[in-house]
């Protein structure tokens, strides 16, 4: 299950670093903004006395609410279906509220250094880090808060090798949702004009120019890109694990897969990071937790030290 969100987490990742050749060391952090965004207009705003009621409540669902059984899979439905107007209105909100800071980010802060080294935009990435903390320090407190799932939360029980599993179905919709978000973005960078241009500049920023593409333009649709997909990574999470400043550490175990995947193909790292979650999973089922943290990252490390560039990416040969 955690492989699929590790993927939408890693194609944000990968988008910019094609785009820019930067690695984003604060993508964890925009994960984590995107999180409490969420919490912000799923939670904190429809709370508030002086903002219009989202809940959605009719006669025929209170009524259904009421006759349902506590626990059961209809009164999970029922509850969902309550809170849908609000998990709409956070989901979407938080998307433009993060595309919105990624183009602040990327206009004020990586715009200005274009025709410099690549090293000094990647130390903008690592500032990044203590800004959002900071920014998100002066806005929301560090106590952990629960956010509604995205989708109905019943409980899974199945057997599987005479062991019992249980899987929520929100692990099981997350799991959907990231493989059609990534596979849906993956299919517009290859046809779309928009995609084609980002590809492009990744291959010569300077030739790009030259065929008349925007490069200030690639760049910030690559960084809104990012943004948006993990605002949506970051409400799954948060609905998940709950909302805490500790989704920031996030991106740095998937910058680790997407180091095993190639830094530039998106084949790669959906690969890894698929592979990674099935290696977490097998090693909490046979061996215990502690395990799962483990196992999959020293693989990671296996793969990096025999191909250093990656599964499937690309080694660079420059010209003179």
């Amino acid at each position: 299950m955690a492989g699929a969100i590790y993927a939408l987490i890693a194609l944000g990742i990968v988008a910019v670093y094609k785009a820019t050749r930067v690695v984003n060391f604060a993508h964890g952090y925009v994960i984590m903004i995107g999180a409490y965004l969420y919490y912000t207009f799923a939670v904190l705003l429809p709370s508030a006395p002086w903002f219009p009621d989202l809940l959605f409540t009719p006669a025929w669902l209170l009524e259904a609410k009421s006759q349902a059984p506590i626990f059961s899979q209809e009164a999970i439905l029922l509850s969902w279906l309550e809170k849908l107007p609000r998990i709409t209105f956070g989901l979407i909100s938080a998307i433009l509220a993060a595309a919105v800071l990624a183009r602040f980010i990327e206009r004020f802060l990586m715009r200005p250094l274009l025709g410099q080294s690549n090293f000094s935009m990647i130390m903008v990435t690592v500032g990044l880090i203590s800004v959002l903390s900071g920014f998100k320090s002066m806005i929301w407190t560090g106590d952990a808060a629960s956010v509604p799932h995205l989708l109905p939360n019943p409980a899974i029980r199945f057997e599987l090798f005479g062991s019992p599993i249980f899987i929520f179905g929100s692990n099981l919709a997350s799991t959907a949702i990231s493989v059609l978000i990534f596979c849906a973005i993956v299919i517009w960078l290859r046809r779309s004009a928009k995609g084609i241009a980002i590809r492009a500049t990744s291959e010569d920023q300077s030739t790009a120019y030259s065929m008349g593409i925007s490069v200030p333009g690639v760049f910030a649709n690559a960084w809104m890109l990012a943004a948006a997909t993990g605002a949506i990574a970051g409400a799954i999470l948060a609905a998940r694990d709950g909302v805490s400043p500790a989704l920031g550490l996030f991106g740095f175990s998937v910058l680790a897969i997407v180091l095993m995947g190639g830094l530039d193909s998106f084949v790669g790292v959906f690969i890894s990071a698929m592979t990674v979650g099935i290696l977490e999973a097998m090693a909490q089922w046979k061996l215990g937790g502690e395990w799962a943290e483990i196992i999959p990252y020293v693989t990671v490390l296996i793969v990096i030290l025999i191909r250093p560039h990656g599964l499937f990416g690309q080694k660079e040969v420059e010209r003179i």
